[in-house]
């Protein structure tokens, strides 16, 4: 069964409400537990400001680099770059060729944004500024004309 964008936004505001009701009733200097069924988020996410791409639908995303199924590197016009974290796994994400990126009513693009992959909308959970990626070494290429030639197969004297 496919959800709505509207029961996804549902489900997530009844977590909020339920995990808020929780940190009331709990006693005071305990530790807050996210509520069963909110989605995960890791620490660098949690502790660091959401950021936000200004003009994303004018130009003002430069590049991406799919991590996996859940998140994104983003680069933007002035090459800083960001991690994008998503709601739910996006399936067709890391074999994707290209990308559309739902940008807000003011051009921006940020956690309340999406992805759209093929026929996927893909909400944001977070955006975060984050590292450049690490670079992948590039392949060594084989001089053909150095490499010693291949010995003939012995013919057996008749």
């Amino acid at each position: 069964m496919r959800r709505t964008r509207l029961e996804v936004l549902l489900a997530a505001v009844l977590s909020a409400v339920v995990s808020l009701a929780a940190a009331e009733t709990a006693p005071p200097g305990a530790p807050a537990t996210p509520a069963a069924g909110s989605p995960a988020t890791s620490s660098d996410t949690a502790d660091a400001p959401q950021a936000r791409i200004p003009f994303a639908n004018h130009g003002g995303i430069y590049n991406w680099q799919v991590v996996d199924n859940r998140t994104v590197l983003i680069q933007s016009q002035s090459r800083k770059w960001y991690k994008a974290t998503l709601f739910s796994p996006c399936f067709d994400l890391p074999f994707a060729q290209r990308l559309g990126f739902a940008a807000n009513a003011d051009g921006s693009f940020d956690k309340f944004s999406a992805i759209k992959v093929r026929r996927q909308n893909c909400p944001l959970v977070s955006l975060v500024e984050t590292a450049a990626p690490a670079k992948t070494p590039k392949t060594k290429k084989v001089d053909v004309t150095t490499a010693a030639p291949a010995a003939a197969p012995a013919v057996p004297a008749k």
